[in-house]
């Protein structure tokens, strides 16, 4: 049975409405169904999305459902509400062939009515949505800079990933925007499926699908690319970045198909296009919700890897799952595929725009090709990863030119073709291992002031980590030409139980290029072993036309993996000014394990002491134990009990006291160990090592290390959990 009600005044409507949802439960649809009666107040009438209870509950919608039994749950939701439907006399009804949802304009009695039948879970207002506006972009058509087109693809480490066979062949990657000009070279012979759900619902909104007619479905269906409008400047872009490929300019994933689809209308309200001028084009939640219906059901067919969304509405400061969109996002991702979307470019902390903010999409934002936040992006936790998007190149929508932008919408792309990248290599692998590998491979990055941190994307290091390799990059190793800045030396702890070996790739330090490798000698469990790198150089193998000798390489930069979990450091030897210096630096930051201090200086190195300061973290006073080892051996070689360390205290303790304290430990010295390894045991909190320069009178932390790059042993199928030191 349905209820209907009267039109009344605004003021009264709006507190009949806040009684008749309180009274209805429908708690996740409150701020849509409050929207939608303001709506009606203003327009006559409201553009909504109706959730129809499911007999088959959650499990018709998942994975692994086939499309005809969501089809099937879809049309039997269906049957229970059409009478609702009727009564109301709600007309102009579209449905989703996968998905509980309908679409329809009511007026205020036919909204009434739709909230309080059963059949009905909950309502949701159509929003209008944009595209994600490139606010700082630029877009200069004609001449190309190659080599800066180059940066961004260079900056996420695809290239590795090409070069070993991994470039999305054998998958599609959809993408959700506003005209393609798919006769671009980037694109011919590569686009499969085409799809348009332009909508229509009001006459101020103008269908832009080639017929005329949504949805349009088929070849051409989403090129609607008039001569001399910008329309398809957007998607074309967009979509190149992803998966263009015309033999000499690449998008990520340079062997993948492109599905396009086409969700943008031409509006002439001056007020609903504002803050742009009118005419203008916007997409809503129902047209992006129609084609990601279409996705779902032609995934298998077109084999589609991921999804890009480059298009936007209001900020968000957390989770926008009330979203109808999240249950067809939730379903391709138990497919394995990604949805991706662009952030937005409001310049906001602690914000994103809808809907990135569906907790179960990937959002993406923007930086340069290096380490920086773009200004001109939304950062926040609730972002997934970032990726450049300043001067991103890629095709135009006129003829075959290419051009620069800038925006998030040029960072969401190349996740999507990284995600298809990822999923060639591993057609089997699951969701949550892939995405966790792109996020612990990627590179930290913080905007200024946030204390937020989100990982820029590298292809080939995900790979890596899904094949079981982790590599860590330290920089800046003095080399042998450069004596006067000082004789760098590699600290390698083995923080496992078994022994191992540290494999080493070097790379000119301006350059990049790779030169030489290295393979250390084997290191015993809690052992730790010191490499001058002038060794390092004549130990190493050069790689094939290249060469250690050039005079003007003052330094090298290095890749680390091992077979062992574990920690490097990287330490300067000024040995004229006998001057220590440690200049570890880690790309995702310092090892977060403070309860190991590597090579502790004995008494037999006199003018160089060390300090170890125990600090007491915990709630309660207590005593911390200190376990010795041998530094090049890894045999354990006494401990030492500390006195009761207030909470929220700390106690220092010299090298020379501990040997004097621990008598096995002094035994070990007169043998003649001059370093030893110490774990802190027994109490909450962490050690700190600072190295007393005695004739200078200075100190120097030695507490910095970076944890090693990990190679398992066991090979990884990319299909279960990526687990990381």
């Amino acid at each position: 049975m349905t209820l209907k009600f009267s039109r009344l005044p605004f003021v009264a409507a709006a507190i009949t409405v806040a009684a008749f949802i309180a009274f209805a439960g429908i708690g996740p649809a409150r701020a849509d169904v409050e929207d939608a009666f303001r709506q009606i107040q203003r327009d006559g009438i409201a553009h909504v999305i109706v959730r129809m209870k499911s007999d088959s509950g959650a499990a018709a919608w998942k994975a692994a459902q086939s499309a005809w039994r969501q089809k099937m749950a879809v049309a039997a939701a269906l049957s229970k509400v059409k009478p609702s439907l009727a009564e109301a006399k709600v007309n102009s009804v579209g449905t989703f062939s996968t998905l509980p949802f309908l679409s329809a304009s009511v007026t205020q009695e036919q909204l009434m009515a739709l909230m309080n039948d059963d059949s009905v879970q909950s309502v949701h207002l159509v929003r209008r949505e944009r595209r994600v506006p490139g606010m700082a972009a630029s877009l200069s058509v004609g001449t190309i800079d190659k080599a800066q087109s180059a940066n961004a693809l260079l900056s996420i480490d695809v290239a590795d990933a090409w070069a070993e066979g991994y470039e999305g062949a054998g998958y599609a990657v959809a993408v959700i925007d506003g005209g393609f000009n798919t006769s671009h070279p980037m694109f011919v012979s590569r686009t499969v499926g085409a799809a348009c759900f332009s909508s229509d619902f009001d006459t101020t909104t103008i269908n832009q699908c080639p017929s005329g007619q949504t949805p349009q479905i088929g070849a051409g269906a989403a090129s609607n690319c008039p001569v001399g409008s910008t329309r398809c400047d957007h998607g074309t872009h967009v979509a190149s970045i992803a998966v263009g490929n015309d033999g000499v300019n690449f998008g990520v994933a340079r062997a993948a198909k492109l599905v396009p689809i086409d969700v943008f209308s031409r509006v002439t309200d001056p007020e609903v296009c504002s803050p742009d001028p009118a005419p203008c084009e916007l997409t809503d939640s129902q047209a992006v919700l129609s084609a990601l219906n279409y996705v779902n059901e032609n995934a298998t067919l077109l084999n589609i890897a991921a999804v890009n969304i480059s298009v936007g509405g209001s900020n968000r400061d957390g989770f926008c799952d009330d979203d109808p969109r999240k249950t067809v996002i939730d379903m391709l991702r138990q497919k394995g595929i990604a949805v991706v979307i662009s952030a937005g470019n409001s310049g906001a902390t602690g914000q994103i725009s809808a809907p990135a903010c569906i907790s179960s999409a990937l959002a993406v934002g923007a930086s340069n090709d290096g380490t920086t936040v773009a200004s001109f992006s939304n950062f926040a936790t609730m972002l997934d990863f970032m990726a450049p998007g300043i001067s991103v190149r890629g095709a135009s929508s006129s003829g075959s030119g290419f051009g620069f932008r800038s925006g998030t919408s040029m960072a969401a792309p190349q996740v999507a073709g990284a995600w298809t990248v990822l999923r060639s290599a591993f057609p089997d692998g699951e969701f949550e291992a892939m995405e966790t590998a792109l996020k612990t491979s990627g590179v930290g990055i913080t905007r200024q002031g946030s204390g937020i941190t989100v990982p820029k994307i590298r292809v080939s290091r995900a790979i890596d980590l899904l094949n079981g390799r982790d590599r860590r990059s330290i920089n800046n190793i003095v080399s042998s030409n450069a004596d006067t800045l000082g004789e760098s030396f590699l600290r390698f702890f083995n923080n496992s139980d078994e022994a191992g070996t540290v494999t080493v790739t070097m790379r000119d330090g301006l350059t990049g290029a790779t030169v030489a490798t290295w393979i250390s000698p084997e290191i015993p469990a809690q052992a730790s072993r010191q490499f001058a790198a002038r060794n390092l150089e004549a130990a190493s193998t050069p790689v094939a036309n290249t060469s250690l000798n050039v005079s003007n390489r003052i330094y090298f930069n290095l890749e680390v993996e091992s077979s062992f979990a574990g920690f490097l450091q990287h330490v300067v030897w000024a040995r004229g000014a006998g001057v220590f210096a440690n200049l570890s630096s880690c790309e995702s930051g310092f090892s977060q394990n403070a309860s190991l201090a590597p090579n502790v200086h004995t008494s037999s190195i006199g003018g160089y002491v060390s300090r170890l300061r125990v600090v007491n973290t915990g709630t309660t006073s207590d005593q911390a134990t200190l376990v010795f080892y041998n530094a090049s051996t890894g045999e354990a070689v006494g401990q030492w009990t500390s006195p009761t360390i207030l909470n929220g205290a700390s106690f220092e303790v010299t090298g020379p006291q501990l040997e004097a304290q621990s008598p096995s430990l002094k035994a070990a010295v007169t043998d003649g160990m001059s370093q030893y390894n110490v774990r802190l045991e027994n109490l909450t909190g962490y050690v700190q090592h600072v190295m007393e320069n005695v004739a200078i009178g200075t100190l120097i932390d030695m507490t910095p290390k970076c944890d090693l790059g990990v190679t398992t042993s066991a090979e990884s199928d990319g299909v279960g959990t990526v687990s990381v030191n």
